[in-house]
Parts: C-alpha cells; structure tokens; sequence
C-alpha cells in the first residue's frame, strides 16, 4: 500500500514538472501575436495629427522618433514607406491619434491606436490580396490642457510597448541570436 502511494506521489510529481516546463516553454500565442511572427522591418506611420494638436506642442515627428526608438531597441529596422512597398507584406507600423477639446473644462478626450498593417491573401483566393489590420491595440483617456502632449507620448508609449511585448512573444531571441 505505501510503495502505490509513493508511486503515485511520483507520478504526480513528474506530471506536474512536465505541465510546468510546458507552460513555461511555449507560451501560446495569439493570433494578432502570430501575425508579428517573422516581421524585422516595418515602416512608421503618424496620423491623425491636426493644426490644432500642432499648436498645443505635440508633433507627428516627436511620436515617430518616440515610436522608432523603440522599435530599434527591440531590433526592427526602420525604412521609409517607399521601402515598405518593396518589402513582402509592405508592413508598417500606425499611430492613429484623435483628440476632442473640451472647452468647458479646459481639457482633451483623445483616443490613440497602435496597429500593424501587412498585405495579406485570402484564403478562399489566394489571388486577392489586400491590406489588412493584423495586430492594434487602443487606448481612450481625458487629461487637462496643460498635460495633453505628456499624456499622448505616454498613451503611445504605453501601446507601443505593448507591441514590442507581443513582438517579442512572437519571435523570441534564440541563443544563437545573443
């Protein structure tokens, strides 16, 4: 009796091991995570960045350097959208920016998205290929004036980072990489 229970205990234990190692060894991805899977270039897209955000101090070029720097860390290359078109996939990177003033209260509703955009064929006819959202995330806030272009770079911060997060998810470096 206690040599089955002994036995059984390291069973349990070799199970429980193995069930570890596996969640820990290859997380599942999902499937905006996947589309990331192979991208090492993308192209930078700014939009949404009217006069009136000019004159309140946030710039499209501020936000593409921010987005760029990030990308480099995590090693994308960078490439003009001329180059993107030449690539397979033609994949960029967008921010997509709208804000709304609120007069009243002397403050911005906003809403960012981050997403990526890659030509993709149906599988229905392989023959149609368009250009397709395979990876966004998104994010709405309210600040007051005087904060509004602190809190656009860290609503693109933070939504870029998760990118990089899932980018990395998505290709992760191999030993043979360091």
């Amino acid at each position: 009796m206690r040599r089955k229970m002994v036995q059984g205990a390291a069973i349990m234990v070799v199970v429980c091991s193995a069930v570890m190692l596996a969640a820990g060894a290859g997380e599942r991805l999902t499937e905006k995570q996947w589309s990331l899977t192979g991208i090492k270039v993308l192209c930078v897209s700014i939009q949404g960045v009217t006069e009136e955000v000019k004159r309140i101090g946030l710039s499209a070029e501020q936000i593409e350097k921010d987005v760029e720097e990030k990308l480099k860390e995590i090693g994308i290359k960078v490439v003009s959208e001329e180059e993107a078109e030449k690539l397979a996939g033609k994949p960029s990177i967008y921010v997509n920016i709208s804000v709304h003033k609120r007069e009243r209260v002397a403050a911005f509703m906003f809403h960012v998205d981050v997403g990526v955009l890659q030509e993709v064929e149906l599988v229905r006819d392989p023959k149609i290929q368009i250009m397709s959202i395979t990876w966004t995330k998104g994010r709405i806030g309210e600040c007051p004036s005087r904060g509004f272009v602190k809190a656009m770079r860290e609503a693109v911060g933070y939504l870029t980072d998760q990118f990089c997060e899932d980018y990395r998810k998505a290709n992760p470096v191999t030993e043979t990489e360091n």
